[in-house]
């Protein structure tokens, strides 16, 4: 009687194929989640006890400024944007020789955490803040800085 030789091989059973992909494709998912680029729209604003009014390009903006900051005349000065990807740092350059660094540091839900300073000439960190933003939800309001007779704040919008 013959007896069948067994292949070499063996064949993988469903459970073990399924194991192997999810460790395969786990830290790819994760790489790929964290190099998923946050888009980011800020725009900073000046604002002063002057006259001047309210700047016409804030749209509908303006009304939750004046809600919350109580000033007389608020100016759009500049509206960078750009993206940044998790836990890599997006800068523009503010008035006052200051930069601004907003850097993404979760994404759950739906919602983003980012962090927000304000930098000097020197580097020294004038605000340090953090925030939480939906996307395509009302702007952040990061306000106080000096600027002029007033002062300057920066509305970060997650689109």
């Amino acid at each position: 009687m013959r007896h069948r030789r067994r292949p070499r091989h063996r064949a993988f059973s469903g459970v073990t194929l399924v194991c192997s992909l999810v460790a395969l494709l786990g830290p790819l998912h994760s790489t790929l989640h964290a190099q998923a680029a946050i888009t980011l729209r800020v725009q900073v604003i000046y604002a002063a006890n002057e006259p001047g009014g309210v700047d016409s390009r804030l749209g509908g903006l303006a009304a939750e400024l004046q809600k919350t900051f109580r000033y007389s005349k608020y100016e759009l000065l500049d509206s960078p944007q750009g993206s940044a990807a998790l836990n890599q740092s997006w800068r523009a350059n503010l008035p006052g020789d200051r930069r601004l660094e907003i850097t993404p540091t979760a994404i759950q839900g739906g919602q983003y955490s980012l962090t927000v300073r304000v930098l000097s000439s020197s580097g020294q960190a004038m605000v340090n803040t953090g925030v939480r933003l939906r996307s395509g939800g009302p702007p952040a309001l990061v306000g106080g800085l000096t600027h002029l007779k007033g002062v300057l704040i920066i509305a970060i919008t997650v689109p």
